[in-house]
C-alpha cells in the first residue's frame, strides 16, 4: 500500500511509508456517510510510540490566492484546526486505531509573516481548545491528547526525518 500522501492543493507529498499505519482518508469515509458536519486531520501515522494526527496549511504557495487574508489566529480557524483533531481521534477511537499509544497533534503552518513566534502563539491558542486541562480534571483510563505542535516544513522535516515532508510547487 502507498503510503506517500498529497494534500488536498496537490502542493506538497507527506511520505509515510516507515509508518506501522497511516492514511489520509478519513475525510473520504466521512463524506460517504454523508457526515459533512465532521472535520479530519489531513494525515494520521501510527509508529511503534505514538499516533500522529497531522494538519498542514500552506497560505505561502506560489499561486495561493489572497495569502494575506489567512489568518491563523482567527478564533473561527482556530476552533476549526481543534475540531479536526477531536473529530478525527473519535473516529479513531471507534476503529480501535493507536488508543494505547502517545496522541500528538502537529499542524504545520507556512503563511506570511509565519515565524517562530505566531506559531508559538498560534501553539498557545490551540492547545486551550484540546483536551488538556480536561485530562488533568477528570480521571480517564487512557489520554486524549499528550502533545501539540505548531511547525513550518522545516521544522517537521527536522522534528520527523523519517516522514519527509516535500513541495511539489514550481
Amino acid at each position: 500500500m502507498d503510503r506517500v500522501f498529497w494534500d488536498e492543493n496537490k502542493s506538497c507529498t507527506i511520505d509515510f511509508s516507515t509508518a506501522a499505519w497511516a492514511t489520509d482518508r478519513i475525510h473520504d469515509v466521512f463524506h460517504a456517510a454523508k457526515l459533512s458536519i465532521l472535520c479530519d486531520v489531513d494525515f494520521v501515522a501510527e509508529t511503534e510510540k505514538e499516533l500522529l494526527l497531522v494538519e498542514y496549511k500552506n497560505a505561502n504557495l506560489p499561486n495561493a490566492a489572497h495569502p494575506e487574508a489567512f489568518r491563523p489566529m482567527e478564533d473561527k480557524r482556530l476552533n476549526n484546526i481543534a475540531m479536526k483533531y477531536f473529530n478525527s481521534l473519535q473516529f479513531l477511537q471507534v476503529t480501535n486505531r493507536g488508543m494505547d499509544k502517545q496522541k500528538r497533534y502537529v499542524y504545520v503552518l507556512e503563511c506570511l509573516n509565519g515565524d517562530r513566534v505566531l506559531r508559538k502563539r498560534v501553539r498557545e491558542l490551540l492547545t486551550a481548545r484540546l483536551p488538556f486541562l480536561l485530562q488533568q480534571q477528570v480521571h480517564m483510563p487512557e489520554k486524549m491528547i499528550d502533545s501539540v505542535e505548531v511547525l513550518s516544513i522545516e521544522e517537521w522535516n527536522k522534528a520527523y526525518p523519517d516522514f519527509p515532508l516535500r513541495l511539489q510547487v514550481e
